[in-house]
């Protein structure tokens, strides 16, 4: 009813049945069961038609207004009733709508029965630029710590869709102004007011969230931006030589704050690792990566899988420090030699050692263990130094040779 009021298209459907659910069932026979409480069908969006959720209502007159009134903000608590064309709106939810306003059905309980709720209706007031009526905000701030006892999981879902919108930084700061960042992102709130040096104009968290809006709508890429200085303000120091303030090994420390952040975000393994990327490898300098054997350094260490996404928020990164609001001509010209060096590894085996352990010990006579491991790492670093080495024949070669030598007691190649 929300989208249809807001003329929007809808991808899900709530609807409210007066039969059991098992007679529903026999209509919708790909629905599931969820929920324990109030038990709910579930038919999940896919290539055919929306989500589709399914309550049977309680019997009695007041059935209706009694489900809408546990519903969570009234723009959720309106309802159509087919067969009159009527719309049920007891609690003024499409005045609301029109007048851009959020207001929760019912402040002393909402948010107590399901903290959760403080995330949502964030991420729907950032979604459909709609204020947060007073009384609701204030609801809202006095039980955001409840979040506390909420999974993990919830929190993460809610994120990641607040992350998604084209500019979450104005939810990530309802969220401050609430009281939940506390809460879903402590370590980002630690850097809010923490002045930077001459070449950032913004705090900390300011800069955090101009960087994370100008990345593309990925949550978790979004969430390595929000992350990537979070380290700063325990690493900040007066330099006296540069008369201005360092964050030396922010980069560091950042990627073991983001261990806890998982944790407390159930995070799944990929994600947590690709995060731990972004915040240790973010400080990209071209200076640094004058020689193609620099950059295939950097390759190795960061991974093409994660390699596009670090070098966006690298680049949102630097463009945030310019007055401009672009990054420097020497970084984009870094960004297309780093692309010459991805396509020729391409081009050479993805990256790939053209050997493996099995080679290494059928040539060496070596057992299974921690020698064939530094025989591999010798290779790898071989490999990296001269990339057209990278052919099997080449480096079965290489490894006689080698071998031999070490056995002669020669220095090793």
């Amino acid at each position: 009813m929300r989208d249809r009021v807001l003329e929007r298209e809808t991808r899900d459907f709530d609807l409210l049945v007066e039969a059991s659910l098992d007679a529903a069932r026999r209509v919708l026979p790909d629905a599931r069961p969820i929920g324990a409480k109030t038990p709910v069908l579930l038919v999940p969006e896919g290539e055919r038609g929306p989500r589709i959720e399914v309550t049977a209502l309680s019997s009695g007159t007041g059935a209706l207004e009694e489900n809408l009134g546990g519903r969570d903000f009234t723009l959720n608590a309106m309802a159509f009733d087919p067969v009159d064309g009527a719309i049920r709106d007891p609690f003024g939810g499409r005045r609301h709508v029109e007048d851009r306003l959020l207001v929760a059905v019912d402040v002393a309980r909402v948010f107590r029965e399901d903290p959760v709720r403080v995330l949502r209706g964030v991420r729907l007031a950032t979604e459909l630029s709609f204020e947060i009526e007073p009384e609701t905000h204030r609801a809202m701030g006095r039980d955001a710590w409840r979040l506390r006892t909420t999974p993990g999981e919830r929190l993460r879902h809610e994120l990641f869709r607040l992350l998604e919108l084209s500019s979450c930084s104005r939810g990530v700061e309802q969220l401050r102004s609430v009281g939940a960042l506390a809460v879903v992102l402590p370590e980002l709130l630690r850097t809010v007011g923490v002045e930077q040096n001459r070449h950032h104009p913004d705090d900390v968290y300011r800069h955090s969230l101009r960087v994370t809006d100008a990345l593309p709508p990925e949550p978790v890429l979004r969430l390595g931006a929000l992350m990537h200085d979070v380290a700063k303000p325990e690493t900040k120091r007066f330099d006296q030589r540069r008369n201005d303030f360092s964050f030396l090994r922010h980069d560091l420390l950042g990627a073991r704050h983001v261990v806890r952040m998982a944790s407390r975000l159930r995070l799944s393994r990929r994600e947590q690792t690709t995060v731990e990327h972004l915040v240790r490898h973010h400080l990209i300098f071209p200076a640094r990566l004058g020689t193609e054997r620099a950059i295939r350094r950097l390759l190795r260490r960061v991974g093409d899988d994660i390699l596009p996404g670090l070098l966006e928020l690298r680049r949102a990164d630097l463009a945030s420090r310019s007055p401009s609001g672009s990054a420097p001509p020497e970084w984009e010209d870094l960004v297309r030699r780093i692309e010459g060096v991805t396509a020729q590894q391409e081009e050479q085996g993805g990256g790939r050692l053209a050997i493996s352990g099995r080679d290494v010990m059928q040539v060496l006579g070596l057992p299974e263990g921690r020698e064939v491991g530094r025989w591999l790492r010798r290779a790898r670093q071989r490999v990296l130094d001269r990339p057209e080495e990278n052919d099997r024949e080449r480096l079965i070669a290489w490894l006689r040779r080698s071998a031999s030598t070490e056995e002669d007691g020669c220095t090793r190649p």
